[in-house]
C-alpha cells in the first residue's frame, strides 16, 4: 500500500516543499516576536525571500494538485 505522499505529482511535493521553506523561517520569526522572546524588527531579508517564494509555491501546489487528482482518477479507472 502506498502512503500519501507517494501518491501526490512530483509538482505537488516541489510546491508543499518551496512553500514550507520560504514561509516557515518568516512565520517562527514572526511568532517569536509576537510572544515577545525577540525583537525582530521588520524582518526584510526574511520577507523577500517569503514573498519570492509564496506565490511561485502556489502555482506549483494548484497545478500539483490537478495533476495528482488526475493521477488518482486514471489509476482508479485502471
Amino acid at each position: 500500500m502506498k502512503s500519501t505522499w507517494s501518491k501526490l505529482h512530483k509538482t505537488l511535493k516541489i510546491g508543499i516543499i518551496i512553500f514550507i521553506l520560504g514561509t516557515g523561517p518568516l512565520l517562527i520569526l514572526l511568532g517569536l516576536d509576537a510572544l515577545g522572546l525577540i525583537d525582530a524588527g521588520n524582518a526584510v531579508g526574511l520577507g523577500i525571500l517569503a514573498v519570492l517564494s509564496f506565490y511561485p509555491s502556489i502555482i506549483l501546489i494548484i497545478i500539483g494538485s490537478i495533476l495528482t487528482y488526475r493521477k488518482i482518477k486514471k489509476a482508479k479507472l485502471s
